[in-house]
């Protein structure tokens, strides 16, 4: 936030700024315009880089970011109207989702089900491993009984 204050002492013109905190006294009121107008074109500056980035990430995800004047921040606010967009930014780049405040619950419900679908996948294979294993036990055992002439019920000859 930017604050002046004139005083005048001695027939010269002070003018004390406040820029974010900090207090600079300047003799002459067209260095005090230099360095304000310096410090919105610098603020401007860093929000548009901001703002680009955001822009390359919401082109990535396939969506079209919004119209918006140079300086000025994403308006997060047209992007929930978007529901397209809104729809390719949980779906594609759920953290960007998240930043801009359009994140929604199905997003979340999603990848529990994921997260739970590989769990079952998991436990499934386990136990087809597991059967795999007991039928082959068991087809040793028939071949053997059978190969030894036994009942493989009561382990007897056939004679």
């Amino acid at each position: 936030m930017i604050k002046k204050q004139r005083t005048e002492t001695s027939h010269l013109l002070l003018t004390e700024l406040q820029i974010e905190g900090r207090r600079c006294s300047v003799m002459d009121s067209s260095n005090v315009l230099n360095s304000v107008i310096a410090a919105a074109y610098v603020q401007a500056a860093e929000t548009e880089i901001a703002a680009r980035e955001i822009e390359a990430r919401i082109i990535a995800t396939g969506g079209r970011p919004l119209l918006r004047q140079y300086g000025k921040p994403i308006d997060a606010e047209a992007i929930r109207q978007n529901l397209t967009l809104v729809s390719q930014l949980n779906r594609r780049d759920p953290k960007l989702a998240t930043y801009l405040g359009v994140q929604a619950s199905y997003q979340q419900q999603l990848e529990l089900e994921q997260a739970q679908s590989k769990l079952l996948e998991q436990a499934l294979s386990t136990a087809t491993a597991a059967l795999k294993e007991r039928n082959n036990a068991a087809t040793s055992n028939r071949y053997h009984y059978q190969l030894t002439g036994a009942n493989p019920i009561t382990a007897m000859y056939f004679i």
